[in-house]
């Protein structure tokens, strides 16, 4: 009679420890190695909130704050935790999505984000030498890596970057730029790629490959601003620091960060 009593209970103390975990408890499918921080824990594994930390590379940190989540129990039995989880406003980053994380460092992440321009810029850090407006939005189908701690960039990618309300300020003005869209994915060498057709006002185009990893990151940017009827003619006038057009009339440029 005891022992069946026993087979009763283990499960019942499986449970109980599922249901009851901390938050922190979060950090076992975390390697040490990732780069990845959790501050500010509270609640419990199941229903958690915490500040989270990312390093992106060795100058940029991702930071968010107060992200929520909650643990679809089912995975477990597969070894994995998925969490839908929701990024608040007063985040560079604001939206929400899912994310997978396996006990040996993988990770799997779907969602939709958004935020501004220019406060992302100057977060990240990013290479634009100009001040911006407008909203830009991220939607990953499926960003996918196999080891957090291996330092590469992606095992799998697809997703969509895209911006709206787009703005360029020169001397105090403000010109329209319109929308513009970016595709993302991943290449058999881990590498992220972006592309972007000249389908707008600027006439932009450009392929984006970010290589290395995430010690030594290497970043290849290519493409060309082709002006036409619809570019603002404050830009049109900027071109010309950017040399000669070819004689399609594109400024091409190639450069690598």
């Amino acid at each position: 009679m005891s022992w069946r009593w026993l087979l009763w209970l283990i499960p019942i103390y499986l449970i109980g420890l599922i249901v009851f975990a901390p938050a922190r408890a979060l950090l076992w499918f975390i390697p040490e190695q990732s780069g990845v921080n959790l501050s500010s824990v509270s609640g419990t594994l199941w229903n958690g909130q915490a500040s989270v930390s990312a390093t992106v590379s060795p100058q940029v940190t991702a930071n968010f704050q107060q992200v929520q989540w909650q643990l679809r129990p089912l995975a477990l039995l597969s070894g994995k935790a998925q969490l839908d989880f929701n990024l608040p406003q007063d985040n560079v980053v604001v939206g929400s999505g899912t994310a997978t994380l396996g006990f040996g460092g993988s990770v799997n992440l779907q969602g939709e984000f958004n935020g501004n321009l220019q406060e992302a810029i100057q977060a990240y850090r990013l290479p634009v030498p100009v001040t911006l407006d407008g909203r830009w939005a991220l939607s990953l189908a499926d960003y996918t890596l196999d080891d957090l701690a291996g330092g590469q960039w992606c095992t799998k990618l697809q997703g969509t970057a895209s911006s709206r309300g787009t703005a360029v300020r020169f001397n105090n003005n403000w010109s329209d730029l319109g929308e513009f869209a970016t595709t993302l994915s991943c290449s058999a060498q881990n590498e992220i790629i972006a592309t972007m057709q000249g389908d707008n006002r600027l006439g932009l185009s450009f392929t984006t490959t970010v290589s290395g990893n995430q010690q030594a990151p290497r970043v290849r940017i290519q493409g060309a601003l082709q002006p036409g009827l619809q570019t603002p003619r404050e830009v049109s006038e900027m071109l010309v620091f950017l040399g000669r057009p070819d004689n399609s009339g594109a400024y091409r440029f190639n450069f690598t960060l």
